[in-house]
């Protein structure tokens, strides 16, 4: 039989697909377009489920801003300082105590099949025990290191607010990286929205009441709702599809991820310590009004550090079962993150003291500064997060550690020496400077070492028979 004949440019005709590879959807396949390949890039799985985070993280945000703008109304500066202090301390505890179970169950569920259900419910378990401890731990301890929460609160409620807080917090860091391993990404928008608005709402039902500790309240409150719903639609549906349809295709031991949960954690710790920690740095360097202004500069500056944070989660779940795809992936990604995170930057630098101002004068006069330069820190951050990302997906542990550990190091560090001498503002030049020189060092490596400034050292981790693995005790 003759050869088919060819067309008239004198090639085959293949499937269509942009130049990361991703396959063109038959939706959009036509004559080869630079539109119909951009489309294609966005709408591949991998980039779909990254901007539903990424959605998330901006509704989340839009609607945070809300919440602290009615904080800033309706409470004293002094009482949201101590609020947002306490809120902080919780979410960095919280953070700790997982035991990095977010990243853990991210990296391995996708790859670990029957056994996921046992793996999550193992996770999830460790978690709530080191939270519960560790919180109840830090409330008994706060008349030596947080004796302002102990004046206002008081120690008895001190300690019911963190021992039941910390598991919860725990459990609603861990679940949104569990749906993003599952496949569920496109849920998570609709969760933390329905979350964010229950939160307002209860604040502003504190406010009207006058409860006492309103603020943390309504955020504890709003917190247990959304990982009581969630949780039951996970393990009463999905796991269970997930548990029956999917294969394993890599070893999944319990010294496996024992040891890629250990090196993460331990850089989780830095990275929770220099976004939770700096809150009391600031009460001990400055006071309760300047940690009201900075919860408000944080959370603008935490919407955009978010979009990199979504992206990079979705691309270790779908990279996690080809480790060897990590580098093209992360090239991909830090390409698109880029795309979304410029013109971020660029209205939150030059709007700084307008979009403050909202909140008002105070807000607007001590955060201004902190503002440009923490927004700006979002552009290296890019590049270290994705770094991160692909370091999750080999399971390099040297740069788990390493570069939330220096990032950390510099921010605190850098940040307790000048805020006495330029407030805020030093606290936000701390932060660029900490995301500038682990930038840098990870492109200037990248180059000398591999000839390309977003390459990664080859994987070690190659695929397993799905008949010889198992979850198991080393």
């Amino acid at each position: 039989m003759a050869d088919p004949a060819p067309t008239p440019s004198g090639t085959d005709v293949g499937p269509l697909t942009t130049p990361d590879q991703d396959v063109v959807p038959p939706e959009v396949a036509g004559p080869p377009s630079r539109h119909a390949k951009g489309l294609a890039a966005w709408t591949a799985p991998v980039h779909r489920d990254g901007l539903a985070l990424v959605l998330s993280s901006g509704l989340s945000s839009a609607v945070g801003l809300g919440y602290w703008v009615l904080v800033a109304r309706l409470f004293s500066p002094t009482e949201a300082g101590i609020n947002s202090a306490a809120l902080a301390t919780l979410n960095m505890l919280g953070g700790i105590a997982h035991l990095n179970m977010q990243n853990a169950l991210l990296r391995f569920v996708p790859v670990a099949g029957p056994r996921s259900t046992r793996l999550v419910t193992l996770g999830y378990t460790a978690a709530v025990i080191s939270a519960a401890i560790i919180g109840t731990v830090f409330a008994l301890g706060a008349p030596w290191w947080a004796p302002e929460m102990v004046g206002v609160a008081g120690l008895g409620a001190l300690v019911v607010f963190f021992a039941v807080g910390t598991p919860l917090m725990a459990m609603f860091d861990v679940q949104d990286n569990l749906l993003t391993g599952l496949r569920k990404a496109m849920i998570v928008p609709v969760e933390n929205l329905v979350f964010s608005l229950l939160k307002v709402g209860l604040l502003v039902v504190a406010a009207v009441v006058a409860i006492p500790g309103g603020i943390s309240l309504s955020w504890i409150v709003a917190t247990a709702l959304a990982v009581v719903a969630v949780n039951a639609w996970v393990f009463g549906r999905v796991l269970p599809k997930h548990s029956a349809t999917t294969k394993q295709t890599e070893d999944v031991t319990v010294g496996a991820i024992a040891r890629f949960a250990g090196t993460d954690y331990a850089g989780s710790i830095f990275w929770q310590a220099a976004i939770y920690g700096l809150p009391l740095l600031i009460l001990a360097r400055l006071d309760a009004p300047e940690a009201a202004t900075y919860q408000i500069v944080w959370t603008m500056t935490m919407a955009i550090y978010l979009v990199a944070t979504g992206m990079t989660q979705s691309m270790v779940a779908h990279a996690a079962t080809d480790p060897a795809s990590a580098d093209e992936a992360r090239r991909a990604t830090t390409k698109r993150v880029l795309i979304l995170t410029v013109p971020a930057v660029a209205v939150l630098t030059l709007g700084a003291h307008p979009i403050l101002a909202i909140f008002g004068e105070h807000y607007s006069a001590t955060g201004t500064g902190a503002l440009v330069f923490a927004a700006l820190s979002a552009l290296p951050n890019v590049v270290t997060a994705s770094a991160l990302a692909a370091a999750r997906v080999q399971r390099r542990m040297r740069v788990l550690l390493g570069v939330p550990a220096s990032i950390a190091v510099i921010v605190i560090g850098m940040s307790w020496i000048v805020a006495p001498f330029w407030g805020l503002t030093g606290i936000g030049v701390s932060w660029l400077v900490g995301q500038s020189v682990v930038a840098a060092a990870l492109l200037v490596h990248g180059r000398l070492r591999h000839g390309n400034a977003l390459a990664a050292a080859p994987t070690r981790t190659a695929p397993v028979d799905a008949e010889t693995v198992r979850i198991e005790r080393p």
